[in-house]
């Protein structure tokens, strides 16, 4: 599924949701339980590019660069047998009561083993323990399988909004969450320290340039 986002601090705007079908690997994934997800480490950042390189036109390396480095509290990770199954990058908008969902991708292997409602959980949860209220997303109009999968997991269609750069019309999504399980008061996670953003940024550089030069 595809959805485009706005975001306050990433340099780009965003995009949001599970992309659309991509080419399938030749390589299987035997059957695992379900995902263990955490945040975003350096080992995953590799099959988190490709994922997105292949699934996302509209996503640029500055954009992608900015999220893993500078807002890994934000990009969570869903892992099944070592490997990224899929990952999720969320924003608090606490002026409208609202997690929003920048990127929600799933690796082409763990399709349709519940990946994307698991992460769509995990979402529900942080806005939750934030003490936010809805969850907030587009997807693009000719996405079928994610508006069907969003309307399946009680997403309602709000709105509309379009987007000429990054492929037309999106519609917009919102669910509100129950209000027992909503915390008290408004929290948002710590930002990584200093030090290891730059030591992020690093080497995320040098992954870059090093697959610059192999593609070339």
């Amino acid at each position: 599924m595809l959805a485009h986002a706005r975001h306050d601090t990433a340099p780009t705007p965003a995009l949001s949701a599970v992309p659309k079908a991509a080419p399938e690997r030749a390589r299987s994934v035997p059957a695992a339980d379900v995902a263990s997800i955490g945040l975003s480490r350096p080992s995953d950042w590799v099959e988190m590019l490709e994922l997105v390189d292949r699934c996302f036109p509209y996503a640029t390396e500055e954009m992608m660069g900015w999220w893993l480095c500078y807002q890994r509290p934000l990009m969570h990770v869903a892992r099944l047998d070592g490997r990224v199954a899929g990952f999720v990058h969320v924003q608090a908008r606490p002026e409208s009561d609202t997690l929003w969902i920048n990127i929600l991708a799933v690796t082409e292997e763990f399709r349709h083993r519940g990946i994307a409602r698991q992460l769509l959980a995990h979402c529900e949860r942080l806005a939750a323990e934030w003490g936010l209220g809805r969850l907030g997303l587009q997807c693009h109009e000719d996405n079928a399988s994610a508006l069907r999968l969003y309307a399946l997991q009680g997403h309602a269609q709000v709105g509309e909004d379009f987007h000429a750069d990054a492929g037309g019309r999106y519609i917009v999504h919102d669910k509100a969450l129950p209000a027992s399980a909503i915390a008290a008061a408004v929290r948002t996670p710590a930002a990584d320290p200093r030090w290891r953003c730059i030591a992020h940024r690093l080497i995320y550089r040098a992954w870059t340039r090093r697959r610059a030069r192999t593609t070339r």
